[in-house]
């Protein structure tokens, strides 16, 4: 053997080719160690992918509370809202005011409050006439139950109680007087019959303020002479039985009708009084108001009034009213009468005016010499008219006097015999 035989095998080109087919054609053996080292390889890139995207998205925070949050958003409807956390009493106060609202409503803690004695009703008082002083036309009648013992007075004819059907219009205020249809009146229907032939100096009292007081109305109803007329304030309770039993003993009746005093509200006239601050509507309602407190009454007299009985317009207002309803006006006041006179000739009502107040001073002597006074004008002027307040010493002068007034020449008459009626 050569040496080349020793060194290098024999080559055959053939066999290496059948060889190189062989292993084309079968798959060749993978390496076990291979396929772990791969999977380890993809298992860390998706572990730090997460971690990075983690940074990125969510700085803080931790992974638990990220996938909570990224699963409300995905799916809202499914994921209920997570229980508040429990707080302590002092922990709830200190709760910051935009915190947001719980999902479902939370009723608020019942609030004690400090125990306190319990509210009571306070009994509305019925309104009353508030005193004025005398410059004023009217006052309250005085809160005494003792009536003066007067001698009574010859029986004279009672008048109509009940009221005449044709003179009335019942309404929401109450039953309110009106013209009939056949032009019949109230100042004349409920009047007192007085024989006007009658030449002797005539002199009307007025008794104002009554229904107040009991013992005081009761007294001046029976106690005083037919002839004197009554006005009753509006505020009285059981005012139509007080006028009913006036008109039973014979008496005409007025209504007094609040007005607004130079010195309101100091002074003030009651809750229904006329005032100028007021509109002519508003007015007209107060007025059908005490109009509709009786019936049967002849007319009305002003009570305080020296502002509202100044002024114009609301008098032309306030008489317009009672001419159509057929009532006369008695002007309480002693001065500044010719406003109210010239109005109500204009407008045709039946109009008289006080002349004097026969009791600024109460007591006997002053009454008496206000009496005599009350004469020695009727005697120079044919008439007067007058008035007092049911003091128990004014109604015992009243009496005393009525009883001898015709032996000095006298004619005691009711109010609407002196009322004049355009002047005449």
């Amino acid at each position: 053997m050569s040496a080349k035989d020793d060194t290098e095998p024999d080559y055959d080109e053939s066999d290496d080719s059948e060889e190189f087919e062989e292993e084309l054609s079968e798959p060749r053996e993978r390496n076990p160690v291979l396929l772990p080292a791969t999977l380890l390889f993809l298992v860390l890139a998706v572990i730090a992918a997460g971690v990075i995207a983690f940074i990125l998205t969510e700085p803080s925070g931790d992974g638990v509370q990220t996938a909570e949050k990224t699963e409300i958003i995905d799916e809202p409807a499914k994921i209920a809202p997570p229980a508040p956390p429990r707080q302590s009493p002092a922990t709830a106060q200190k709760k910051p005011a935009d915190e947001p609202m719980p999902a479902e409503p939370v009723s608020p803690p019942p609030v004690t409050q400090p125990k306190t004695a319990p509210l009571k009703a306070e009994p509305v008082p019925e309104p009353k006439v508030a005193a004025v002083p005398r410059q004023e036309s009217a006052v309250a009648p005085p809160a005494t139950s003792r009536a003066p013992n007067l001698p009574k007075q010859k029986r004279t004819r009672p008048l109509r109680t009940s009221p005449d059907p044709g003179l009335i219009a019942n309404t929401r205020k109450g039953p309110l007087p009106v013209v009939g249809h056949d032009g019949r009146e109230a100042w004349r229907v409920y009047a007192r019959p007085f024989n006007k032939s009658d030449k002797r100096p005539r002199i009307a009292i007025v008794v104002y303020g009554l229904g107040n007081s009991a013992a005081a109305t009761r007294a001046a109803i029976q106690g005083l002479p037919g002839e004197v007329t009554l006005a009753f304030s509006p505020y009285a309770r059981q005012l139509p039985n007080w006028i009913t039993a006036a008109r039973a003993a014979g008496h005409e009746v007025l209504m007094l009708v609040p007005m607004e005093p130079i010195n309101y509200p100091d002074f003030d006239p009651g809750p229904q009084a006329l005032v100028t601050s007021s509109s002519d509507k508003e007015n007209l309602t107060r007025l059908n108001w005490i109009l509709g407190r009786g019936t049967s009454y002849v007319g009305v007299m002003d009570f305080m009034g020296s502002r509202f009985t100044a002024s114009p317009p609301h008098m032309r207002m306030f008489l317009k009213a009672l001419s159509n309803r057929g009532l006369l006006f008695l002007e309480s006041r002693t001065g500044a009468l010719e406003l109210s006179s010239a109005i109500s000739k204009r407008l045709n009502v039946p109009f008289a005016a006080n002349t004097l107040y026969i009791d600024r001073q109460a007591s006997r002597t002053a009454i008496d010499g206000q009496l005599k006074e009350a004469e020695r004008i009727a005697k120079a002027r044919g008439e007067i008219v007058v008035m007092g307040f049911p003091y128990p010493v004014t109604l015992e002068r009243i009496n005393s006097w009525a009883g001898a007034m015709e032996k000095r020449g006298f004619a005691l008459a009711p109010v609407s015999a002196l009322a004049k009626r355009g002047g005449k």
